[in-house]
């Protein structure tokens, strides 16, 4: 498997988690712009409050697919505090082959804007994604 499969089948597995809202991809694989070095950047708008529980279930469902030999968090974000990040590193893949998580309160209610963002749909269970021009 190579981390896009993975992600899907992540996506399947959240997608029944009643805390999470939406999932979606931003970055290079968003934009289609990968390459098998490319880290790839998971997003996913969850419940306030939900931030640890949330990580133990996308844990336990990445784990499944493949022996993470190291994560790491850089917890809530000193600019807001309605995001947390987190990075997955699985054993055989190249050391830049993570999968970055980035998980957004769903109070934070974020537009996108169409001009600045581009992303890759996952789920979005109740239309939390929004965009503007």
């Amino acid at each position: 498997m190579n981390l896009e499969e993975i992600v899907n089948q992540l996506s399947l597995d959240m997608r029944k988690n009643r805390h999470v809202h939406a999932m979606w991809l931003e970055g290079s694989y968003a934009t289609g712009l990968h390459n098998k070095q490319s880290d790839i950047d998971v997003w996913m708008d969850i419940d306030d409050g939900m931030f640890e529980h949330v990580v133990f279930i996308f844990r336990r469902h990445l784990e499944k697919l493949g022996k993470i030999d190291w994560e790491e968090t850089r917890g809530l974000y000193s600019e807001n505090p309605k995001l947390m990040k987190f990075t997955f590193h699985l054993e055989g893949f190249p050391e830049e082959q993570v999968i970055e998580l980035d998980l957004q309160e769903h109070s934070r209610k974020f537009v996108f804007s169409k001009r600045e963002h581009t992303i890759k749909l996952l789920f979005d269970k109740d239309n939390t994604i929004q965009w503007k021009e």
